[in-house]
């Protein structure tokens, strides 16, 4: 009983993982890849969730099981510092510029573009 909950807890964790990569392949801009990274981190937790069921609580059980809450708890730090990054190497500042907030999609629609101007 443990050898399927454990199968298929490997399965859905390899499933979700191949679904990322297919993401990152996919989308075209840095920022869309990095929605990637978050659903990955759920299949290292459902990778190691398996190895746990395997092996039960034993060191390999305890560093499996930590490896996937630390993918899942930092993933979002990773993803923020990421994007923090790559706005600073296009921008050339992480902030906003001219008091006005970035939030949103960050695309540029004609409207924007010619209610800048």
């Amino acid at each position: 009983m443990r050898g399927v909950a454990a199968d298929v807890l490997l399965g859905a964790g390899m499933v979700i993982e191949l679904i990322s990569v297919l993401g990152i392949c996919v989308l075209h801009d840095t920022l869309d890849r990095l929605h990637c990274v978050s659903l990955a981190s759920w299949g290292t937790l459902l990778i190691g969730l398996a190895i746990l069921v395997r092996e039960s609580f034993s060191l390999l059980g305890d560093k499996a099981l930590l490896a996937g809450v630390l993918a899942v708890v930092l993933s979002p730090v990773v993803v923020q510092t990421t994007a923090r990054s790559h706005r600073i190497r296009v921008h050339g500042d992480w902030r906003a510029r001219d008091g006005r907030s970035n939030r949103g999609s960050g695309a540029v629609t004609p409207a924007v573009r010619e209610a800048q101007r």
